[in-house]
């Protein structure tokens, strides 16, 4: 049985040609995941940050005595609904983060299988090559073959019976 290595290397070089769409594919998805992270992180901070504003304001009415008891229990108040604001921004972070590192590990096995592909089109090459240099050099045997014996045959032809 005789393998067509040019067909395998062109089966090979779809192959790659797929790998590398899919890694295309996961690299973008990977850099959209990576920017709902980076969001989720900064809304987590902002409302962080609202909650110490919302403080600093308290505190800055409590200096100077304009805060009642009725205000205090309503920055209270505010400051738990503030924290769970920064709670649920946290979880959406959270839930960013586990997604985005799912998405760079699809994307590293894309990488991953894109090498292999490479790997496969260049044995495939080699060994296509490999059948060249064979079939080039049995041609080149053959020629030999071919001129000895046409030689031998003049020899024996130019020599008296």
């Amino acid at each position: 049985m005789s393998i067509d290595w040019k067909l395998l290397a062109d089966v090979r070089e779809r192959q790659k040609t797929v790998a590398m769409g899919v890694v295309a594919r996961d690299r973008v998805a990977a850099e959209q995941s990576q920017a709902r992270l980076m969001q989720a992180e900064a809304l987590r901070e902002q409302q962080q940050e609202n909650k110490l504003r919302h403080w600093e304001a308290t505190r800055g009415a409590l200096s100077g005595g304009q805060c009642s008891v009725a205000e205090f229990r309503s920055a209270g108040a505010w400051s738990g609904a503030l924290d769970a604001r920064i709670a649920q921004a946290g979880e959406a972070a959270a839930q960013a983060a586990r997604a985005h590192s799912e998405r760079e590990q699809v994307l590293e096995q894309s990488r991953r299988q894109l090498r292999a592909a490479h790997g496969e089109l260049e044995k495939a090459q080699q060994m296509q090559q490999r059948a060249r240099m064979e079939r080039m050099h049995l041609r080149e045997l053959r020629l030999e073959d071919i001129n000895e014996e046409t030689t031998a045959q003049a020899w024996a032809m130019r020599r008296p019976a």
